[in-house]
């Protein structure tokens, strides 16, 4: 069984709780859980794990003698006092139900509590999260007051990156991080497994891109799995045409290089076929590992310095000679690489994400424009010509918030940044705030007033000095400020107590 180390109690506040009076709900000795057998119910193995790992989790410190609630299908009897039951249904699912406010969410629940909790859910992850919030309200008072609970999350997707390609995660380091996230309520997790420093996830295509240290396939298949289960979704992330400094070390005659002869470090000369299809073949490989997921990270972020293409001729002359663009630059070049990539991948079936800082730039004229079908995960406007975030979404992206400013974990504070705090997060970030422009401006989308095209939020690990911290110490590390993300991505709103617990 998994059992909780820690906290146990990450949310104590759901989106409505409407209490009735008097009476109170509570465990007994004579407790069962039971699964009203519908369609969806019948025979499903997903959902009867799913209960299984919540009840295994909270068996000790809820349960009479730390044995597990007894499970039982059907509506043959009424449910007696003190009873648990779940009902998979589109009740959580529905726009008049008041989730977001009259807006559709995937992830909204329902819990009647009277002589015996009723709860309705959409999904095997919703039922997780709502026996969670009962096991948790339950843990905090002994007891939950009879009433309604409406619950879902303000942001659709509530993510973690992690950098996986400069420092080795051991897999059951990941696999707990998993099992972490899934009690916060995130639902997403980016795994950067290439970088300039190291390539840390095995190739059997290319063998010679690996670290010395690396998660073997087996390895990442039982992380597929955990997460699975848990109900987190995976992305793969493969950076490219830069950060491939590593990779490219058995293939130095594939870096571009200046007019002066010097190697730009870790970019891809994206003018030579061989070099694309390199790339190209290694994304496959790693589509067919990952092929339950849906979503292929490609990078595109400081591909060289982003206002010295000049320096690089032969990206214009590809532009002009092989794309046949009047007046093309070297821009132009890198947003067909970028578009090439994605195209691949989406016959496929995947959706594609990339980096903000290359596109749309204000130094720059762009003929050749980036698919309007790639996601974009919007960390920084650290430089005055990068693109503002309602610019990305103008163009008809899709954007994820990965504000730097409050979420980027850099190991060793390095590049400037210091660890991320909770309770400057929960003090002053919402989903809609963005990396602030250069100068200091907010980027800011009020409260309430999110576009559609807003999608979701993440917190990141980067391992830009792997030595600085332990596995251990970074768990410790993130602990607070991820807590504090999770919560805000899901509410949209301050929580009511305070926030010593975030620090």
């Amino acid at each position: 069984m998994d059992k909780l180390n820690g906290d146990q109690s990450p949310f104590s506040v759901v989106q409505q709780y409407t209490k009735a009076s008097p009476g109170q709900w509570r465990l007994s000795a004579q407790s069962r859980v039971r699964i009203v057998d519908n369609a969806r119910a019948d025979g499903n193995r997903v959902l009867n794990d799913t209960i299984f790992i919540v009840l295994s989790e909270y068996a000790d410190c809820l349960a009479p003698s730390g044995r597990l609630l007894p499970v039982q299908y059907g509506e043959c009897e009424t449910p007696a006092s003190g009873d648990i039951v779940i009902e998979l249904n589109d009740s959580g699912n529905t726009g008049d139900s008041g989730v977001g406010g009259g807006m559709d969410s995937r992830e909204g629940y329902i819990i009647e509590i009277g002589k015996f909790v009723h709860i309705m859910a959409p999904s095997e992850r919703t039922v997780m999260y709502a026996i969670r919030t009962v096991m948790q309200l339950l843990l905090a008072d002994g007891f939950m007051p009879y009433g309604r609970i409406l619950d879902y999350p303000v942001m659709p997707e509530r993510a973690l990156h992690i950098d996986i390609g400069r420092k080795f995660y051991t897999a059951e380091w990941i696999m707990d991080r998993i099992r972490e996230m899934s009690r916060l309520r995130l639902n997403t997790l980016q795994l950067h497994f290439s970088e300039n420093e190291g390539f840390r996830l095995m190739s059997e295509s290319h063998p010679g891109v690996m670290s010395e240290e690396y998660l073997t396939k087996q390895e990442m298949k039982a992380i597929i799995h955990t997460a699975a289960r848990y109900h987190v979704a995976l992305i793969p992330s493969l950076d490219s045409p830069g950060h491939l400094g590593y990779a490219l070390r058995i293939h130095p005659d594939w870096l571009l290089r200046d007019s002066a002869g010097n190697a730009a470090p870790g970019a891809l000369d994206i003018t030579n076929a061989a070099a694309r299809q390199f790339v190209l073949k290694l994304i496959d490989e790693y589509a067919e590992l990952f092929a339950g997921s849906t979503h292929f990270h490609i990078g595109g972020d400081e591909f060289i310095n982003f206002g010295q293409f000049d320096e690089y001729p032969q990206l214009a002359e590809y532009a002009e000679n092989v794309l046949n663009i009047s007046g093309g630059t070297g821009v132009d070049t890198y947003i067909d690489y970028l578009n090439g990539v994605a195209e691949h991948l989406e016959s496929k079936g995947w959706t594609v994400r990339a980096w903000n800082d290359g596109l749309y730039r204000g130094d720059q004229i762009q003929r050749v424009a980036p698919k309007p079908s790639i996601q974009i995960t919007y960390w920084t406007k650290w430089h005055e010509m990068m693109a503002p975030v309602e610019e990305i979404i103008a163009q008809g992206h899709q954007v994820m918030n990965f504000n730097d400013a409050y979420f980027y974990y850099v190991l060793g504070e390095h590049a400037g940044y210091t660890y991320p705090k909770g309770e400057k997060i929960c003090n002053s970030w919402h989903p809609g705030l963005f990396p602030q422009r250069s100068g200091g401006a907010k980027q800011e989308y009020p409260a309430g007033s999110y576009p559609r095209e807003l999608i979701g939020c993440s917190f990141s690990i980067w391992s830009d000095k792997p030595a600085a911290q332990t596995e251990h110490e970074v768990a410790d590390g993130i602990r607070g400020p991820l807590s504090a993300m999770a919560e805000r991505a899901w509410l949209g709103k301050q929580k009511l107590a305070g926030y010593a617990e975030f620090s």
